[in-house]
Parts: C-alpha cells; sequence; structure tokens
C-alpha cells in the first residue's frame, strides 16, 4: 500500500489511519481515540483510494497492497472542511464568551468568575491585574452579557476593578495582551426558554449593583455575582479537537443553516456536561463501555434529536465519578469538563489575600 507516494507496510495494522500513523504520516482525526473500537462517524478522517476512486474513513477502513491512498488531495480535503461545517451547523456554542469578546483587554472574564465562585481570590485577582481595564465606564462586557435580559448583567467590571485591588504586589504592573486564537465560532442567541434554562444553572436571583463601586464592595457581592455568570465560553477553548481543525481545514460556521441543538446543560459535583458543544463522536460512550461502566452515558433519541445522555431516564450523578472523570478527558470538545470545586468554605483560609 502507498500512502503519498511512500510504500507503508500493512504488517499486522488494522486500519489505514494505523499503517498511516506508524509511517509517520498524520491523518487528522476527531471521533478515533486510541484503544477504542473505530467508527468513523465524523468523516474528517477522509482519504482519497486513487485505485479505486473512492473517499474512506481512514479510522475504520482495513489496509490492502492494492491501494493507493492520498491524504491531503483536493477532494480529501474538500470532503473533510464539508464534515467539519455540518459539524459546526448543529454546534450552537461560543468558543469565548461574549463578554470575553468584547472586553478591549481580551479578559477571561469566565474563568475569573469561575475562581470567586470558587474562593480562589488569588487566581481571581492575578487575572484581573494581567488584562487591565482599558474601557473606562464603557462597560461593553456587560453589554455583551446574555444574562442582561434575565435580572441584569453580571457586574464584571466592577468586579475587575475590586478583584485587581486584592492582588499582592507581584502581580501587578505587568499586562498580558491577549492571545489571538486561530479560529472563533459564536452561537445563536438562546431561545427565552433556553436562556432561563441556562440561568438555573447559576445564581437565579437579579443583579444587586446597580450603582455600586469597587469602593463599597464586599467579598459577598463579589461570590453573588460571580455566582450568577451562565458560563457561555467553553470551558476547553484551547484544547477542543474541533476548533483547531476547522482552522486547518478553513471551516466555516455559517457554510450550512442547519438545524441547531439545544442548549441543555447538567452537572454532578466537578463533572459539567453541555449538550450544544456536544459532535455525537460517541468517544465517552465506548470509553465507559471500554471500563465496563454499569451505568455510562448512551446515545438516546434518533436522527436531529440525537444526544448523550444516562440511560433510561437516570442522572448524571448516578454515573461513578471515575468514569465521568475518564469521559471528561477522552472529550474533543468542551462537551465535557471537569471543573474546580465551588465550595468557597474549604479554601477560603488558604486563598484568600490580603489588600494592599
Amino acid at each position: 500500500m502507498t500512502v503519498d507516494g511512500i510504500t507503508v507496510p500493512i504488517l499486522d495494522a488494522s486500519t489505514v489511519y494505523d499503517a498511516a500513523s506508524r509511517a509517520g504520516i498524520q491523518i487528522p482525526v476527531l471521533c478515533h481515540r486510541k484503544g477504542l473500537h473505530p467508527t468513523g462517524g465524523c468523516g474528517v478522517c477522509t482519504v482519497e483510494d486513487t485505485t479505486s476512486g473512492r473517499l474512506l474513513p481512514a479510522c475504520a477502513t482495513p489496509p490492502c497492497e492494492a491501494m493507493s491512498i492520498l491524504t491531503d488531495s483536493p477532494a480529501a480535503q474538500q470532503a473533510r472542511r464539508d464534515a467539519l461545517e455540518l459539524l459546526l451547523s448543529n454546534h450552537p456554542a461560543d468558543c469565548e464568551a461574549p463578554c470575553q469578546l468584547a472586553c478591549p483587554s481580551g479578559l477571561p472574564v469566565p474563568q475569573m468568575l469561575e475562581a470567586v465562585t470558587a474562593g480562589r481570590w488569588h487566581e481571581a485577582s492575578r487575572l484581573a491585574c494581567e488584562y487591565p481595564v482599558t474601557c473606562g465606564n464603557a462597560a461593553p462586557c456587560e453589554k455583551a452579557c446574555r444574562r442582561r435580559p434575565l435580572g441584569g448583567a453580571v457586574a464584571i467590571c466592577v468586579l475587575h476593578r475590586w478583584l485587581a485591588g486584592l492582588a499582592p504586589q507581584d502581580a501587578t504592573g505587568r499586562p498580558r495582551p491577549p492571545a489571538i486564537p486561530p479560529a472563533r465560532f459564536r452561537s445563536r442567541m438562546p431561545r427565552p426558554d433556553e436562556a432561563t434554562m441556562l440561568a438555573l444553572c447559576a445564581e437565579p436571583g437579579p443583579r444587586r449593583v446597580p450603582d455600586v463601586t469597587p469602593a463599597n464592595f464586599t467579598r459577598d457581592c463579589a461570590a453573588y455575582e460571580a455566582a450568577r455568570c451562565m458560563q457561555c465560553g467553553c470551558r476547553k477553548p484551547d484544547a477542543c479537537r474541533l476548533r483547531a481543525l476547522c482552522a486547518e481545514t478553513g471551516a466555516r460556521q455559517s457554510a450550512f443553516a442547519g438545524h441547531q441543538g439545544t442548549m441543555a446543560r447538567d452537572r454532578s459535583g466537578a463533572f459539567r456536561f453541555d449538550a450544544a458543544r456536544c459532535v455525537l463522536c460517541g468517544i465517552c460512550v465506548r470509553t465507559a463501555r471500554l471500563m465496563q461502566a454499569s451505568i455510562a452515558p448512551a446515545f438516546q433519541g434518533r436522527g436531529l434529536a440525537a444526544h448523550i445522555a444516562p440511560p433510561l431516564g437516570r442522572s448524571w450523578s448516578e454515573i461513578p465519578s471515575e468514569i465521568l472523570s475518564a469521559c471528561a478527558e477522552a472529550c474533543p470538545t468542551g462537551a465535557m469538563a471537569l471543573v474546580p470545586s465551588t465550595d468557597r468554605e474549604e479554601q477560603k483560609n488558604a486563598d484568600r489575600p490580603e489588600r494592599v
């Protein structure tokens, strides 16, 4: 078998992808993971066999001596781009939250607010200093906040200034320019029922600081406002395989106007599942099956209603934590993730900084 003109020994390789990988030839994959049964469902690993003139999924096609594989032919590249754009058409999720995109200094707002919610005051204050306030009182982040129609926007600017005052001396004075990600995808606006549901995953109360200033801001105010954040951004913005592949292939979010799935969210302890970011690759299902879990994530529904959920009406909290951890680690997007503890009482003594 030849791959890109290089003779590749088949030996005991079970797929074209395995044979090419052993020869040092990289083929992009999304739904494939070493040790799991291949499915070839995403179409990202498509290659062209010039012998038969067919496009084949490299991760699920057995190799044979007569094959002449091209990994980067125009037809293979177009097939990968089409596959990714179809995934994006049903991907109602942001890479970065709207508030972060609107911030002139590129402050990772959800990360800062999550640190406050978890009681990691040092981390939150360092972020506030590394990305200084440059917008004055314009507050574009609050204008972009999706929480505005539901009790008012989170008081991001006040929190930003207040947290900067908590930072130790060594955290100030060195602004860090924001990194420019290779590809950004923006979500549609949530429907009213979805927005209400997303707000239920956060502190449901209204904004309590309409005219507050950092001078009369307190830790309780900070914790309350931070807990109101709906965490619109991806929890794996720099490790999302879908995002990296779209940047490599030039896939566009607007290429297809497809059905967009629900923005449902579930959580169990440190585990978070965001259905809007799930691409139905099945890696979590196969990972749990390999671990022989009695209760594990499974495919539910058919067609456009297909989704990942615990079986038979079970909840995520009934799935063993080691299964959830393995699934979160294997997930190629931000659909499944582990977040730090949100118990402020456990960390407030260790992480509470002194005002300088």
